[in-house]
């Protein structure tokens, strides 16, 4: 990089981090170095280790306040501004996209907690498991995440995924209704209302309880996986060289 670029990088890394340091509710240099620590990073391989980090000044009771208290409430009077605050810088951390379309990804996540007797709303989760004969199901918590896909500008290097959005999934709400939720506040900030977007999801997605909300916004092309038992149907185009056959006519057509 020449000088004047790094000049530059400097700079917007300086007022990316004063946006986040000014989206934080408490603990905001708590944080601040925390994420510098774990940016530096090569040897911890837990939490509790990124203390021992040079750049944390703080004891590991400081680390876990944190990361408890940094977060607005929603009782906060500012509660949405510091959010807006948040999103706004995380959202700058997506680099410049080549192409005339913003490019995101949404799925749910379990994370396992079945020996944390005193979670709360803890419900049965899908969870994957590699012992022949076993069902997929475990007790803990979901995630619905949402996430921003760079460009890939080199062929060996894939880039990380920026997520943007990710709430824990009630044990009485479908992840696809809470993904609802989350994408309707993406749409409508100012960062990407803008501009064409494209959403990818998995076949979880390719249902009416989704697409039917995603096809409310306007510059937004929703692609999803489609399960394997699903049928199509189109309208059914009688062959004029048939014969007619008794009965109501045919309506409707398989693909």
């Amino acid at each position: 990089m020449t000088k004047n670029e790094t000049a530059t990088s400097v700079e917007e890394f300086l007022v990316w981090r004063s946006n986040l340091f000014q989206g934080l509710k408490a603990r905001k240099e708590t944080i601040i170095e925390l994420l510098d620590a774990l940016s530096s990073n090569q040897q911890a391989h837990s939490v509790v280790e990124l203390s021992l980090n040079p750049l944390f000044r703080r004891d590991y009771n400081s680390l876990y306040r944190g990361i408890q208290e940094f977060l607005p409430t929603q009782t906060d009077p500012n509660y949405e501004q510091r959010i807006e605050t948040l999103f706004s810088a995380v959202s700058r951390t997506i680099p410049p996209t080549s192409k005339h379309y913003n490019l995101f990804g949404i799925d749910t996540t379990p994370c396992p907690r079945r020996f944390a007797e005193t979670l709360a709303d803890k419900t049965f989760i899908h969870y994957p498991n590699p012992i022949k004969g076993n069902k997929p199901i475990n007790i803990g918590h979901c995630y619905s995440v949402v996430c921003a896909l760079p460009d890939q500008i080199d062929t060996e290097k894939v880039p990380w995924a920026v997520p943007l959005s990710g709430e824990l999934v009630p044990s009485k709400h479908k992840g696809v209704n809470q993904g609802n939720q989350q994408l309707k506040k993406i749409w409508q900030s100012s960062l990407f209302s803008d501009k064409l977007s494209v959403l990818v999801a998995d076949s979880d997605y390719s249902q009416k309880d989704f697409i039917g909300e995603q096809v409310k916004h306007e510059d937004l092309v929703t692609i999803t996986r489609v399960r394997s038992d699903r049928v199509f149907y189109r309208q059914f185009i009688r062959d004029p060289n048939q014969a007619k056959t008794s009965g109501h006519p045919r309506c409707m057509g398989i693909n």
